[in-house]
């Protein structure tokens, strides 16, 4: 029953051959991502498992990588992304204890990673801005009744179909309970992964309402329009992203609603600023307060499971450090670094990255969250048309959920994809114009097909 996976590869496959690349990312590639767990994979021979997403992701990345090398001198980011994978490959290849572990997990890297990034680089701008921020947000909301069956009954419907109908045990039957209620977690396995993902698309919902607000009629002709008006998309995500009891996104949506007010002012140099200057007295605050609660003596004699669980974030980032650093300038590998007795979840990305990858591809790390904050900046304080504006801020708040968040979980299941086909997207946004205005949602004269040669 797993070979089913293979047809979104399959179909995304013929609707790229056939021309329609941007079908295939709005029908084939954004529903298997969202709705269907990183668990649901198909396997071949001598190669790693490929969920149904990195599937339908292969033809359209390919794509996208075509036009990238085509479209001549790279950014800062390109390069960066470029030697953060080769020191990725590297620290894998050669540090895991099984040589053929990192050679598939530098090809899932590739696909997850580099792949989603030349997707969201060169497939969605400019003419498929509007019907990828709606796909997905309609995808997350029609998650609503899986993620209140989670809250309530305690139980993965994901789970429970991939156990009885496709035997994988790679998607969890049961959530993690908290406060007596499930924790949602839906197609992204991990409450905390899906509260991510649940704010990014509150921060690019952000984009539609402030559309919507700005309509020259009352009465918004299309229905998302009125929808949007009615604050209906934007509460419900609010609801999904509570419904996972997951700190670390709500903290990060926190930060993401002040950045998102910077459309209001009239000098958006000086508003970002005061929203900088804002956030970085907040994370001070926030730290001095993170250790004032976590300073316990014996984390296990807790029975607040939720300072437990804080207090345990605050241990590992200490006793984990020397052992990152002993591993040098290419780390331990993925699989292959010590384990601490007792501390088996690194519930950190940035450190994890620094005991896999050491200290080359945690450095490239943060240089690509410091580009990609640099470059939606500069979009922010350079665009002329106030909607080009609020849709780099709307960016801009989606990556501050991403990059503040992921200090306090591992990047895993669908993660990867959906943060870095955002990073992508984030260093092609272009001047809206009458022209890309006028597109309908997919072009009529796609930039790339395959073509048919008679010799």
């Amino acid at each position: 029953m797993s070979a089913l996976f293979i047809l979104p590869a399959l179909v995304s496959l013929i609707l790229v051959i056939k021309g329609r690349v941007e079908i295939a990312l709005l029908w084939v590639y954004l529903p298997a991502l969202l709705l269907l767990p990183n668990g649901y994979a198909f396997n071949v021979p001598h190669m790693p498992a490929i969920s149904a997403a990195q599937g339908a992701l292969i033809p359209i990345g390919a794509v996208a990588l075509y036009r990238l090398v085509r479209s001549g001198v790279p950014s800062l980011l390109d390069i960066l992304m470029v030697l953060f994978m080769i020191s990725l490959g590297i620290s894998e290849i050669t540090r895991e204890r099984v040589t053929n572990d990192g050679v598939f997990l530098t090809f899932t890297a590739f696909l997850s990673i580099f792949l989603a990034y030349v997707t969201g680089r060169k497939i969605i701008e400019p003419g498929l801005r509007d019907a990828t921020v709606k796909r997905i947000i309609i995808l997350i909301l029609l998650m609503g009744p899986l993620g209140f069956y989670e809250w309530r009954m305690g139980q993965s419907i994901y789970g429970v179909v991939g156990q009885e109908f496709f035997q994988t045990t790679t998607v969890q039957s049961s959530v993690q309970l908290r406060a007596g209620r499930g924790r949602m977690a839906v197609s992204f396995n991990d409450a905390e992964l899906a509260g991510i993902v649940f704010g990014m698309t509150l921060a690019l919902n952000s984009w539609l309402f402030y559309r919507s607000k700005r309509q020259s009629s009352d009465s918004p002709k299309d229905v998302a329009g009125r929808l949007e008006k009615a604050h209906l998309p934007g509460v419900l995500l609010l609801g999904y992203l509570l419904l996972t009891q997951s700190r670390g996104p709500l903290i990060g949506m926190a930060a993401a609603a002040v950045i998102l007010q910077i459309p209001r002012f009239k000098s958006r140099k000086l508003a970002t600023c005061g929203v900088a200057l804002l956030l970085a007295t907040a994370a001070y605050g926030s730290y001095l307060y993170f250790l004032r609660y976590t300073n316990v003596a014996d984390r296990l004699a807790l029975s607040d499971e939720r300072r437990g669980s804080a207090v345990y974030r605050r241990q590992m980032n200490e006793f984990y450090r020397p052992i990152a650093q002993e591993g040098g300038w290419f780390g331990w590998g993925y699989l292959s670094h010590p384990i601490i007795p007792g501390m088996p979840s690194i519930d950190n990305e940035y450190l994890l990255v620094e005991l896999s990858y050491g200290r080359l591809g945690f450095i490239l790390f943060l240089l690509i969250g410091a580009e990609t904050f640099r470059r939606l900046i500069v979009n922010v304080w350079s665009m002329k048309a106030r909607e080009d504006t609020a849709f780099a801020v709307s960016l801009l708040g989606a990556m501050a959920v991403f990059w503040i968040t992921i200090y306090t979980v591992y990047m895993g299941e669908q993660l990867p994809q959906v943060a870095f086909l955002l990073i992508g997207w984030s260093q092609s946004i272009v001047p809206t114009s009458a022209e890309a205005s006028a597109m309908v949602e997919v072009p009529v004269h796609p930039k790339f097909a395959f073509k048919r040669v008679f010799g």
